[in-house]
Order: structure tokens, then C-alpha cells, then sequence
């Protein structure tokens, strides 16, 4: 049984009392629950008094200690629900890694000063099956924009947009197939055709704040006289799609003051036009999927990151609200190892000190289970929107954290394995669609054969109740020892595996090589 010491007095009891809306009730509810379960009933001790304070930043939230009771106050429904979890997590050490996996602290719970919280990125979108399927994890980790699920109004509702309107809209407003190019932008047709579709959206729902109005998802943009000169005044394709999306921006403005147009700065269109800026009511959805994903993306000596950080302090200069589509797997290989794990606190402050208001890791939404460590990476990314500013040791404590309760007592050797990835990816580039052995080569994995097999056998030995998770990220060695070990009768007797896990493991080549010739062809003065 935990002791709960609120001002240097211990409190046999606690009474819950929250506000009459359904997130105060529910927010309530979570507390009594949680309580409980460490041995804390309710009763008439210590008040904990849980309301929604309009005056508070959105999703922001206050837990005040006083004499005899805790006061917790949130901006929104969402900021009250937010400030229960704070009160769990902050003070008691709560730990929420995923569905059905909770840790619930150790230790007396002393609440003795003030916490204040007030989000960095406006949205906070993941999309990992094995976290973001799963609404009540999403609200305890702090996503508001879960891909897989959605958040019902007693947990404050999601931060969304419209629906089937999340990305490469072009198609559905202009009729312009995804295979097939992009429509001409400088047509008044096509302009007119795009606001009737917007606006009759927006007319189905009402309620809606973000709608995006997206390129397709090809390269082949118009080059006709019209595009073409806007693009070459502007110094980039950036150009006729803002001066486009800003009509569209324009013309709902008046009748839909709180919708936001959302739009990409995505491979053709990556570098920010010269001379027009957004509108106050657009979003610019800046996409990394260029970059080096081995090295931080502020580093400027790595030309694909170098590139990028340039883009983003362009876009920053003229527009009000940046979201960040980033890119945290590998798409063409979901399987073996893809060692990010140095950069992503790194690239996470890198955004929130740049002026980003929303985030978007992309991760292996289309693979049920993972192969690799997609829910370590799905817990932490989810711990980095809401804390972008911790300190590497902060980081370090929760990844260790995170893989002890995950993988048992072996854990410190399934960290050994994450390190020693991490350190050798650190010499070379790796895009999200990069093969396992230009990465770290074959060579490398060799010399450390039996170090890993001792490594992943003590793991399972030592995992106890966590031996089914050890063996399913296990699967990314034996994928590496398959190739560099090919063999049809264990190759098949792999695949059965990963179908068992329900990891994706079927490959195809993407054009990462296409994707950094593009880059460099539309920047030649940084060849």
C-alpha cells in the first residue's frame, strides 16, 4: 500500500470532486480508479477538486496542493483529463507503456508543489497499430489525433481532421487521379471546383477545424506556361500551390473562421516560395521524407539534413502554423533493425524550438504487430510530443523504464542491442527506405554473430511473462542472420513467424535514391 503525503500530511482516503461535464466525470473516474489500485480508497480524506479553468492554455493544466485537498484545473474537457493522468504520472510515477501494460509506481506519493503544463504542438498524431488503436491509451499518453481510432467526447474528443481529408486530397476535390499528375493550379476551373468541394465538406461538418487540401502523391506537377512562370517568380513549385491554397483559404474565411486549410511543403513543393506567404488560416505540413533519419536533423554537415533545416527556417520566416510529417521506420524493410533511437529526442526539440505547432511521426501504421521495436518507439515518440524538452538523461530513464517493464529481466540486453545498432548507423546515412546492409554492413553483423545470439538468448531466458514481446523483436536478428545465412527451409519457417506475430515483413524497393536526386536536382547550388 502507497501513502499519499499532500503538504506533509498523510491521507488515508481521498474524495473526488469534479464538475458536471463528461470529461470532469471522467477524469474523476480515472483518479478513484487508480487510487484504488494502489491502495488509496475513496472517502472523505485529502479533496482532489478536478474542473475545467477556461483561463488555462487549451490542453494546458494546474494541480495546485493546498491545505487538506489537491486542486486540479484544465482549459479544456481534454486539459481536466490531462491533469488527472499529471497527477498519476508527475507525482505517483505512473507509467502507461501500452494497452494492458501499466506500471503503477512505488513509493510514498508526496504532493507538495505546484506542476503547471501547457502542451508545445497544438496536435499530436501517432499512428502505430499497437498504441494508437486504443483511445484510452492515446488520452493517458497525451495523443489528440490517434490514426487508428477516435477519441469520444467523455475523453475530450479529438483534435482531427475532416474525415477521408487527412492527405493527398487533390484527387477527391479535382478529380485528378493519385496515378495520373497533379491538376493545373493556375486553372480558374480547377480553382472554383476545389472550393465547391471544400465548402461542401465543411457543410457536412460543421464542427470541423482542419481540412486539407493536398498534392497527389507523384511528382509530376504542371509545367504549363502559367505554372510554370508563378513557380519560376517564386524559385519554387511551393509558389502556385500557396497563391492556390490561399484563394481557397480566402473564400471560406468569413463563414468558417475557425477551419484551418492545411497543405504540404512535400518533395516539389518542399522549398517555400520567395514571395507569397500563407494565409493565417493555412497550415504548411512540412515532410522530412528525404532526410537522413541516422543523423539529427539539425546537422548541417548531413546534405539531405542540411537542406532540410534550410527549408524549415524558410517556411518558418512566413508562415504562422507548421506541422511536421516525419518519418520514423522503414518502409521498405519493416523488419530489421532501423536505428533511430539517438535522433528522435534530438529531432523532437529541434521542432518544438522551431516554431512547429503540430506533429506527425510516421510510423508502420499498415503492420498489426512489430517485427522491430515499433512499441518502444511509439511510447517514447508519444512521451517526446508531450515533452519535446527533456534532457537526454530524462530520455535514456524512460527508454530503460520502457523496456524493463516491456521485456522482463533481461531487458538490459535487448538495450545492448538497441546501443550497439544506434552506434554503428551513426556512421552512415539511412532514408526511410534503405536497405539493412547499407546501413550497418553485413561485415559488422558478422563480427557480433554470437554476441547477439547470447544476447537475444539470455533475453528469452530472463523474460518470464514477457517472453512472447522478446521473441517477436527478436525477429529482427534472425532476419539479419537470414540474410547473411540464406536458407529456404528457416526463410520459410520465418515467414510463419512474422505472419504469427502479425508483423509486416514483405518488402519492395522505394525510391529513396529517386527521392534524393529529385532533392539535389531542385537545389543545385548545394551540389
Amino acid at each position: 500500500m502507497r501513502k499519499l503525503i499532500v503538504k506533509e500530511k498523510e491521507a488515508a482516503s481521498v474524495c473526488i470532486r469534479a464538475g458536471d461535464s463528461a470529461p470532469e466525470r471522467y477524469a474523476g473516474a480515472e483518479l478513484v480508479k487508480y487510487f484504488s489500485k494502489i491502495g488509496i480508497p475513496a472517502g472523505d480524506g485529502v479533496a482532489v477538486d478536478i474542473r475545467i479553468d477556461p483561463a488555462l492554455p487549451k490542453e494546458g493544466y494546474a494541480i495546485r496542493p493546498g491545505d487538506g485537498e489537491i486542486v486540479i484545473r484544465g482549459g479544456s474537457g481534454r486539459g481536466a483529463i490531462y491533469g488527472a493522468y499529471g497527477l498519476l504520472t508527475h507525482y505517483a510515477g505512473m507509467r502507461f507503456f501500452m494497452p494492458g501494460l501499466e506500471k503503477l509506481g512505488e513509493g510514498d506519493i508526496l504532493v507538495d508543489e505546484e506542476y503547471v503544463y501547457t502542451p508545445v504542438f497544438e496536435q499530436r498524431r501517432i499512428d502505430w497499430q499497437c498504441g494508437s488503436c486504443d483511445p484510452d491509451w492515446c488520452v493517458k499518453n497525451g495523443v489528440n489525433n490517434p490514426a487508428h481510432t477516435s477519441l469520444p467526447e467523455e475523453m475530450g474528443g479529438a483534435f482531427d481532421y475532416v474525415a477521408g481529408m487527412f492527405c493527398h486530397t487533390m484527387a477527391r476535390l479535382t478529380g485528378v487521379p493519385q496515378n495520373e499528375g497533379q491538376p493545373c493550379l493556375s486553372d480558374p476551373e480547377v480553382l472554383r471546383k476545389v472550393i465547391s468541394g471544400v465548402r461542401e465538406i465543411l457543410a457536412q461538418h460543421p464542427d470541423a477545424s482542419i481540412l486539407s487540401v493536398t498534392q497527389n502523391d507523384n511528382g509530376n506537377y504542371c509545367k504549363c506556361p502559367k505554372c510554370a512562370a508563378i513557380d519560376a517568380e517564386e524559385g519554387s513549385p511551393s509558389g502556385s500551390m500557396i497563391r492556390f491554397v490561399n484563394a481557397v483559404a480566402d473564400d471560406i474565411a468569413k463563414d468558417y473562421p475557425n477551419v484551418v486549410i492545411d497543405t504540404f511543403a512535400y518533395r516539389y513543393t518542399r522549398k517555400a516560395p520567395q514571395i507569397t506567404r500563407p494565409r493565417p488560416n493555412v497550415c504548411v505540413r512540412l515532410c522530412s521524407i528525404e532526410c537522413c533519419f541516422s543523423h539529427p536533423l539539425s546537422d548541417r554537415t548531413c546534405r539531405q539534413n542540411g537542406a532540410f533545416l534550410r527549408d524549415l527556417l524558410a517556411w518558418n520566416g512566413i508562415c504562422d502554423r507548421i506541422y511536421i510529417w516525419d518519418y520514423v521506420t522503414d518502409f521498405s524493410h519493416y523488419v530489421p533493425p532501423f536505428p533511430n533511437f539517438r535522433v528522435l529526442r534530438e529531432n523532437m526539440r529541434f521542432f518544438a524550438e522551431h516554431g512547429v505547432r503540430g506533429m506527425y511521426p510516421e510510423g508502420a501504421h499498415n503492420s498489426a504487430g512489430s517485427g522491430e521495436f515499433g512499441e518502444l518507439r511509439c511510447w517514447l515518440l508519444a512521451q517526446l510530443m508531450r515533452d519535446p524538452y527533456m534532457s537526454e538523461t530524462e530520455y535514456d530513464a524512460l527508454t530503460d523504464e520502457f523496456l524493463e517493464a516491456y521485456y522482463g529481466a533481461g531487458w538490459r540486453y535487448v538495450r545492448a542491442f538497441i546501443d550497439w545498432t544506434c552506434a554503428e548507423a551513426a556512421g552512415s546515412h539511412m532514408g526511410c527506405y534503405t536497405a539493412p546492409f547499407d546501413v550497418i554492413p553485413a561485415d559488422a553483423y558478422l563480427a557480433m554473430e554470437d554476441t547477439f545470439d547470447g544476447w537475444w538468448d539470455k533475453a528469452e531466458a530472463m523474460a518470464g511473462d514477457r517472453l512472447e514481446y522478446v521473441r517477436r523483436s527478436r525477429l529482427q536478428w534472425d532476419y539479419i542472420r537470414l540474410m547473411l545465412h540464406p536458407d529456404l527451409e528457416k526463410g520459410e519457417a520465418f515467414r510463419l513467424r512474422a505472419a504469427d506475430a502479425k508483423a509486416r515483413w514483405d518488402e519492395w524497393w522505394g525510391d529513396w535514391n529517386y527521392l534524393a536526386d529529385d532533392l539535389a536536382a531542385s537545389r543545385p547550388e548545394e551540389k
